[in-house]
């Protein structure tokens, strides 16, 4: 009978860790602490319970970065206000060594993004380990120039890829739609 009680208690444990864990192809698999703009410490696996539109940058950059955070801003100004505040925006930064949580901040107050947005730094392993979990490629030039995908995805709220775009003002479309069609209910589970 003891044996009984205790496999059914080991069922019932790995039923309930089953529930909480990520999937297996959320881009939070990737482990690891990061840094925000205010250098407080974060692992990707927070940002689950609502979708999050994220891209690869670095703040030193003068070509695709400004349009990649400029089209994601027009996403988030075409995302209908109800759901506004339902959706994340992460920018991730290529360049760690370069890119101090105060420069990060620095930049995030310089394009006025809103509370909706996060930007993290991480070491090189963790930024390479995300780049390869979104598809998205990167390679440090010289003069600490990088060149990158100017890839946006809209990840759902268990951290799992559902729209990748081209972050250009046009090529964000795909997102904008996927957004507007979320139920506000639905943006704080796990559907999208």
């Amino acid at each position: 009978m003891r044996m009984l009680i205790i496999a059914w208690l080991l069922s019932f444990s790995s039923l309930i860790m089953a529930d909480s864990t990520v999937p297996s192809d959320s881009v939070y698999q990737v482990s690891g602490t990061w840094q925000t703009e205010n250098g407080q410490p974060i692992k990707l696996e927070s940002l689950a319970g609502k979708p999050q539109v994220i891209a690869l940058i670095f703040t030193g950059c003068s070509n695709s970065c400004p349009i990649i955070v400029e089209s994601m801003k027009r996403v988030e100004n075409q995302t209908p206000s109800n759901l506004r505040n339902h959706v994340g925006f992460v920018l991730v930064s290529l360049t760690p060594d370069a890119d101090s949580p105060k420069s990060l901040k620095a930049f995030a107050e310089k394009k006025g993004l809103s509370p909706n947005w996060i930007l993290l730094k991480g070491t090189n392993e963790l930024v390479r380990a995300l780049s390869n979990a979104l598809n998205s490629r990167y390679k440090v030039v010289k003069d600490g120039d990088v060149a990158h995908s100017n890839t946006v995805t809209l990840l759902n709220s268990r951290g799992q890829i559902q729209v990748q775009a081209s972050g250009t003002s046009t090529g964000i479309q795909p997102i904008v739609e996927a957004i507007e069609k979320i139920h506000p209910s639905q943006a704080i589970d796990s559907k999208l």
